[in-house]
């Protein structure tokens, strides 16, 4: 699993190299969602950008899905549009269909049947069809929906969130960042206990845990030393 996401994330990367990877298909411009998990205030917020079409973002579904859950009483998980509308032509109307079902508070509900059924509308000719399908099935009121889902407003919204991701740096999917700053490397995200692993590593430096727990060891270490000074001088390390 962690061999075949590493392939689709490169595929994706090089692809991304020769293309713009992302932009809204006119220039409605409204404010950045507020699509979140987990904590409004969290120790760290996690953002991810990402493309309801994209396959690198599908492999990571089931990754992100068990972390933000692992997480969600300490961080803000938030979840940024930015469809790759060059090389994805299904991407758009998904991001349009989640941020509609984001005006009724069931963003999630959308995200997640997106992600998970991606393989049955990721060809479709018709994809709106299937993600008006997907509204009823969440329990979305279909009258509110069908009149936001194609709005200027809507769109607004996505191209907000594209043009942050841009400004943030982001030219690909899907791109992670923590408390406004872009990870460079996502190998070690691949697998559920790597993504905690980081998650966990963030969290411990924005408390302060790790700084603590350093000097506690130094002191100790330093008791250690001085109570030995006398006999064995030459066992003091410096680290």
């Amino acid at each position: 699993m962690k061999q075949i996401l590493i392939t689709v994330l490169a595929v994706v990367a090089i692809i991304g190299g020769a293309i713009l990877l992302s932009g809204g298909d006119d220039n409605a411009v409204g404010a950045e969602s507020n699509n979140f998990y987990g904590q409004e205030e969290g120790v760290i917020t996690l953002t991810e950008y990402g493309d309801f079409q994209c396959p690198a973002c599908a492999g990571f579904f089931s990754i992100v899905s068990q972390v933000k859950e692992e997480f969600k009483d300490q961080i803000r998980f938030e979840f940024k549009h930015f469809p790759l509308v060059q090389i994805h032509p299904n991407a758009m109307p998904a991001h349009r269909a989640a941020q509609a079902a984001a005006n009724q508070g069931m963003f999630w509900e959308m995200h997640d049947r997106l992600y998970g059924e991606q393989q049955s509308w990721s060809s479709s000719s018709n994809p709106a069809s299937v993600f008006e399908q997907y509204a009823r099935e969440i329990g979305l009121d279909m009258d509110q929906y069908t009149s936001e889902v194609n709005t200027s407003e809507v769109l607004g919204v996505i191209n907000a969130d594209i043009d942050a991701g841009k400004d943030l740096g982001a030219n690909s999917t899907p791109t992670f960042a923590v408390d406004g700053v872009v990870v460079e490397d996502t190998s070690s995200l691949s697998t559920v206990e790597g993504f905690s692993q980081f998650i966990q590593d963030k969290i411990d430096e924005k408390n302060g845990t790790s700084t603590e727990q350093s000097d506690s060891e130094i002191t100790e270490e330093d008791h250690s030393e001085h109570s030995e000074e006398a006999t064995k001088p030459e066992d003091q390390e410096v680290e």
